[in-house]
């Protein structure tokens, strides 16, 4: 085939050639020329990842590729090239600005960019459950007049969208702690809303009723409970981890604040607020004290004491979480109460308690066989108590512990034998329903003490020696010294371990000082401290009186009672120099025991020329006229009556046996003013034919 020349087709004349030229060349000079292709990747500005981005050019409009690349030759130098993506910030960029692509001669030309995202996306769920939360707030403060903001739908999804790169995230619902974030460069934020509000019941732990007035605090949240005992914590912390609940009257709680909204607390009360009732009448108890221990028997942890009450009314503050509460009320048994739910009422009925005991040594008391005939008398008659001496009243070893004591002191000393097996007689006792009492010699009739340590004695005047009564042939009763507070505590010491056997009361013995002439008292007796009984008898009134508050306030706490023996004659009056007091005494112990045996009495008291002949009338008399000495201080009397006869006497020697006996105890329970009896015999020797059958 023979082609023709591209001239025969296509001729121009020079000057057309000519604008041809110049009009390709502006064309070319306008769109950097046909053949120079424009192209780059579109990526996200935070991950680096493609974009699939819409992209215009002056009229030109295309998108990227998969890879976020683009590809076009229709492009001038002075066109702007408009790049945008859902979710992204859209971004301008004038060509002419970049010096790659106005000044290039390359035939590819690449432009890059990238896209920074502008919208955040995220879910908002219940911190405890899991579940979504619809309706939260979410926002971004802008400026102090702009905020974007928007609330979850109901699968807890939010979007917001023109969010800048860096912008505190607030998220905010009610009845829960807010979510404050400061964030930078993210596309998604999911979080989850602790509740905020904690509500519940507070109850008592005994009676199970609501408690009104208890302030719970989670962090700085409080709330009281209302009549209910229902509270409504609000605006709790995020951070809080525990929450507590304190009342007064009540043990605080504390209960760490798991993932709830709903908490219930029980108050244990620590304060015990009563009163105290004769069981029998109904009437308010005017004296007691009210303890609370942790085991049975113990030592109080908390401790009170009513006085000339007249309602009874008591309040116990430091309740153990678990033990016992135990009043101690003259005239009364002991009320015990454990600590536990349903177990502790505000009204505590008190029985009362008329003791009729009789003595026995220590000496007699380490004789099973012994102790256990004297224990079937008191089964067999109206007795229903005992009274054990804890140390030897015999000449030999006067003072010594019966017993294996187990005090520091009492050790250190070895001041005591394993004579008298306490445990098994206190037992057998209690399964009888014997009342028990330990009875004590304090400041004489301890040798056994104040040969051990001379420097607590009472020191004769003219010799510097251990002062001692000698009452006849190979008697000898050493003193110690009143003001000596070593000799208080041995007593007390061995007083409490007597309790923890199981003794319900202690008696004190020979709490007195020394008799004698008061012409004659200080050039017979040297004391630790001054002492002058016909000049300052209260001085030696107050130590006695101290020295019986000390040990009220020990026996009664550890749960017993505690009763001193007096002198007949200070029934009438106070015994100087002996320093027997009942007016005194009376408010330190729950008993005052006084001896008013009538072969005691001298000479035309009550008009009589031999006291000892009319046992009815010398104890009526007697504990009459003393009553008015106790009325209002707290001690009853529980006098000691006579069994057994006085040879001393001579002509007015009165055999004393059942009728004498019966005369006295029908005269202390005819006063009305007597808690009890109790029969003494040295000898331990009783008229079984004076006392009513069980």
């Amino acid at each position: 085939m023979n082609r023709k020349p591209f001239s025969r087709f296509f001729t121009l004349s020079p000057f057309a050639l000519m604008v041809t030229l110049l009009l390709c060349t502006a064309a070319l000079t306008a769109c950097s020329g046909s053949s120079v292709a424009l192209t780059g990747t579109v990526t996200d500005a935070y991950t680096g990842e493609p974009v699939a981005a819409e992209l215009q050019i002056g009229r030109t409009q295309l998108a990227t590729d998969p890879g976020g690349m683009y590809t076009t030759s229709k492009w001038r130098t002075d066109d702007t090239l408009e790049v945008a993506a859902p979710g992204y910030e859209p971004s301008s960029i004038p060509l002419e600005t970049h010096p790659e692509v106005a000044g290039s001669e390359a035939l590819t030309i690449t432009l890059n960019t990238e896209l920074r995202p502008n919208t955040l996306n995220g879910r908002v769920t219940d911190a405890y459950t899991g579940e979504p939360l619809e309706g939260v707030r979410v926002s971004i403060p802008l400026d102090s007049t702009e905020t974007l903001s928007t609330t979850t739908d109901a699968d807890g999804q939010y979007t917001l969208a023109s969010v800048p790169e860096e912008f505190t995230l607030t998220v905010n619902a009610p009845d829960y702690s807010p979510v404050e974030e400061t964030l930078s460069r993210v596309t998604a934020f999911n979080t989850d809303l602790r509740p905020s509000v904690l509500s519940g019941t507070v109850t008592d732990q005994f009676s199970g009723d609501p408690v009104e007035g208890v302030t719970g605090t989670v962090g700085d949240a409080t709330a009281t409970t209302d009549a209910e005992g229902g509270y409504e914590l609000n605006d709790t912390s995020a951070d809080a981890a525990e929450v507590v609940f304190d009342s007064a009257g009540y043990a605080t709680v504390t209960q760490e604040l798991e993932q709830v909204t709903e908490l219930d607390a029980v108050l244990r009360p620590d304060v015990l607020t009563g009163n105290l009732v004769d069981g029998a009448t109904g009437e308010p108890v005017s004296f007691a004290t009210v303890i609370a221990t942790e085991t049975l028997p113990g030592r109080d942890v908390a401790f009170t004491r009513i006085d000339n009450s007249t309602d009874g009314a008591f309040t116990l503050e430091g309740l153990p979480k678990t033990g016992y509460v135990q009043v101690i009320a003259p005239g009364y048994s002991k009320a015990v109460l454990e600590i536990k739910p349903g177990n502790i009422t505000t009204e505590i009925k008190l029985e009362p308690l008329f003791v009729k005991a009789v003595y026995v040594t220590a000496a007699v008391a380490s004789s099973p066989s012994m102790m256990e005939s004297y224990l079937d008398l008191i089964d067999q008659t109206e007795l229903n108590a005992i009274i054990i001496d804890l140390k030897s009243d015999m000449r030999d070893d006067l003072g010594l512990v019966y017993y294996d004591s187990q005090v520091p002191l009492v050790k250190e000393l070895e001041n005591s034998v394993d004579y008298i097996d306490l445990p098994t007689i206190l037992s057998e006792a209690k399964k009888r329903n014997i009342y028990t009492i330990a009875r004590v010699q304090v400041f004489s009739h301890d040798n056994a003490l104040a040969d051990a340590r001379p420097e607590w004695a009472i020191k004769d005047a003219q010799t510097g020696e251990v002062y001692a009564d000698y009452p006849g042939p190979g008697i000898r009763y050493a003193w110690l010294d009143p003001w000596n507070r070593n000799v208080w505590d041995y007593n007390i010491q061995l007083s409490l371990e007597a309790i923890e056997l199981g003794f319900d009361e202690i008696n004190f013995d020979y709490i007195r000082y020394p008799d004698a002439r008061l012409s004659e008292y200080s050039e017979t007796f040297a004391f630790s401290q001054p002492t002058d009984p016909e000049n300052n008898p209260e001085a030696m009134f107050e130590n006695i009186a101290n020295f019986m508050s000390e040990s009220q306030r020990a026996i009664n706490g550890a749960g017993a009672f505690f009763s001193v023996d007096v002198f007949g004659r200070a029934l009438v009056k106070a015994a100087v120099p002996v320093s027997q007091n009942i007016e005194v005494m009376a408010p330190h112990a729950d008993y005052i025991c006084p001896m008013p045996y009538p072969s005691l009495w001298w000479v035309g008291y009550l008009g009589f020329e031999n006291p000892t002949a009319h046992p009815y009338e010398v104890i009526y008399g007697s504990v009459t006229s003393g009553q008015k000495f106790v009325e209002g201080r707290r001690a009853l009397l529980r006098p000691w009556l006579q069994d057994h006869t006085d040879p001393w006497q001579g002509a007015r020697v009165v055999e004393y046996g059942p009728a004498e006996v019966r005369a006295q105890i029908d005269a202390a329970e005819d006063t009305g003013v007597v808690d009890g009896w109790m029969l003494y015999d040295s000898a331990n020797t009783y008229t079984e034919e004076a006392l009513k059958p069980e």
